[in-house]
């Protein structure tokens, strides 16, 4: 029992990725089950990637902003999340604006998602400003 016990956990250490350098995933990435005899992990489907760039971004801000909501601390480096340098800074500024509102009461329901897609668009408007100016010598 003790050696079955620990194979899992090796299994589990390997399949989590402890000590890889590859990126960590959204968080609802992989659920991990444990059998009796095995433990495996099995891939949970993810969002494919729309034609929208406003969606794209919405789509991978918010399961972390639902994370920090619901109670997590420390949610890492925004590159671990797969998020761009964009996306991370508005992140962090929807955490604050998330603490601020419960600091005053409970968060109004329906928040996240206008307050995400306010988020995406401005981050999609100063990209569109940016690659709209000419390059090279003026």
């Amino acid at each position: 029992m003790r050696k079955r016990l620990l194979g899992g956990l090796v299994v589990v250490a390997a399949a989590s990725g402890c000590g890889g350098s590859a990126p960590a995933a959204a968080p609802s990435a992989a659920v991990t089950t444990q059998t009796q005899t095995q433990t495996q992990t099995q891939p949970q489907p993810q969002p494919q990637p729309s034609n929208s760039p406003l969606a794209d971004c919405v789509t991978s801000i918010t399961p972390w902003l639902q994370t920090y909501l619901d109670g997590g601390s420390d949610l890492g480096d925004y590159q671990e999340m797969g998020l761009s340098s964009a996306q991370g800074g508005a992140l962090r500024d929807l955490q604050r604006q998330a603490a601020a509102l419960r600091a005053q009461g409970p968060l109004p329901s329906g928040w996240v998602a206008p307050a995400v897609g306010q988020a995406c668009a401005s981050i999609l408007a100063a990209r569109a400003a940016v690659t709209s100016k000419p390059t090279g010598w003026p």
